[in-house]
C-alpha cells in the first residue's frame, strides 16, 4: 500500500518555505507522494457547487493564493529525491493540451521520472466562463487531449487529426523519463469517466469514496475495462479521502478516515478490502503546522498498524 499527502498550495501559508518543509517531512517519514490541486482563476461561485462544502462555496483560504501545481512541483523536483510528485487533479480542458504534454514530459525528466500525472474535467463553470473555454465541452477536450498527448509522448514526428486539435510531422522534445508516459490517474466515478479511465488510464482516482461505494462501483468499472480488453485486477485503485485525527470517532458529515488513530486504521483496511491499492489523504486545514502534525502522526500512529 502507498499513501500521499495533498500539498498546501492555497491559503497564507502556501509558499516556498510550506513547500520545502512538507517534502522534508514527507521524505523523513516515508511518503510515497506529494500531490498538488488546481484551479486557475477563482471568479464568484454562481451556480456551481464546489464539492468539499455543504454551503457549495469557495474555502476563503482558496482566494488567499492559488499555486499553480506545475510551479510548485517543478520546483519540489529539485528539492527531493526519494518521494514521487503527482497532481490530484490537473483539469485537462482548461488549457492547451500541447502545452501541457511539454509540461508533463519536462517535469517527469527533472524529477527523474518521479511524476504522476492526475488528471480530471473539473467541475467549476465559472472559472471555465472566465478563461473562455465551453464548460460543456469538458469532458470531449479532456478526451481528446489524452490521446493527443500520447501521441506527442510516443512518435518522435507526431501527427494527430482531432475534433480541437490537428498537426502532421511535429515534434516535441524532451519526451518523458518514464516510458511510454507517466501514470495516468483519472479522476471521477461518472459512467464518462469510467470510460476515460478504461481507455487512457494507468490508475482509478475517485473522489472521497467509502469502501462500500468503492465496490459499488465495481460492476461498472469492471464493464468499462472489459470493452477496452482490459481486466479490473491490473487496474490501481487510489481514492482521495480526508485525513484527520480527533478525539472521536467520524462524525455526521465527516470522511472513514477521520476520527482516532484506530478509526483511521479501520478505515483504511476497510479501502483496502474493497480494492484500493494507494492513497491520496487531504487534511482539513490549510495550516503547515497541522499538516506537519498530521504527517507525523500518520506515520508513527497509523502507518505502522495498516
Amino acid at each position: 500500500m502507498k499513501y500521499g499527502m495533498s500539498i498546501i498550495v492555497r491559503g497564507q501559508d502556501a509558499g516556498r518555505e510550506t513547500f520545502d518543509a512538507m517534502a522534508e517531512k514527507a521524505e523523513a517519514v516515508g511518503l510515497d507522494t506529494l500531490w498538488a490541486s488546481d484551479h486557475l482563476i477563482l471568479p464568484p461561485v454562481r451556480v456551481s457547487r464546489y464539492p468539499g462544502r455543504a454551503d457549495g462555496q469557495l474555502p476563503d483560504a482558496w482566494i488567499q493564493a492559488y499555486y499553480q501545481p506545475f510551479s510548485v512541483l517543478n520546483y519540489l523536483a529539485a528539492r527531493t529525491r526519494t518521494v514521487r510528485l503527482g497532481t490530484s487533479v490537473l483539469i485537462v480542458p482548461m488549457r492547451n493540451p500541447i502545452e501541457i504534454a511539454a509540461q508533463v514530459a519536462e517535469l517527469d525528466r527533472l524529477s527523474e521520472g518521479r511524476f504522476d500525472f492526475g488528471v480530471g474535467v473539473g467541475w467549476f463553470r465559472e472559472e471555465f466562463e472566465a478563461l473562455g473555454y465551453p464548460f460543456a465541452e469538458r469532458g470531449a477536450r479532456t478526451d481528446e487531449a489524452l490521446a493527443l498527448m500520447k501521441t506527442l509522448w510516443s512518435e518522435s514526428e507526431a501527427t494527430f487529426e482531432g475534433r480541437f486539435h490537428r498537426f502532421s510531422g511535429a515534434k516535441l522534445e524532451p519526451k518523458p523519463m518514464q516510458r511510454p508516459h507517466p501514470p495516468i490517474y483519472v479522476g471521477g466515478s461518472s459512467p464518462a469517466a469510467l470510460r476515460r479511465l478504461a481507455r487512457f488510464g494507468d490508475a482509478w482516482h475517485p473522489l472521497k469514496p467509502t469502501p462500500d461505494q468503492l465496490i459499488e462501483f465495481k460492476p461498472a468499472l469492471e464493464k468499462a475495462l472489459a470493452a477496452e480488453g482490459r481486466a479490473l485486477n491490473d487496474l490501481p485503485i487510489v481514492p482521495k479521502v480526508a485525513l484527520t485525527f480527533q478525539d472521536g470517532p467520524p462524525a455526521e458529515g465527516q470522511e472513514p478516515t477521520e476520527g482516532r488513530p484506530q478509526d483511521i486504521v479501520d478505515s483504511l483496511r476497510r479501502y483496502e478490502d474493497a480494492g484500493a491499492t494507494e492513497f491520496c489523504f487531504d487534511v482539513r486545514t490549510e495550516s503547515l503546522v497541522d499538516v506537519l502534525d498530521t504527517m507525523e502522526r500518520f506515520a508513527d500512529e497509523v502507518r505502522q498498524k495498516v
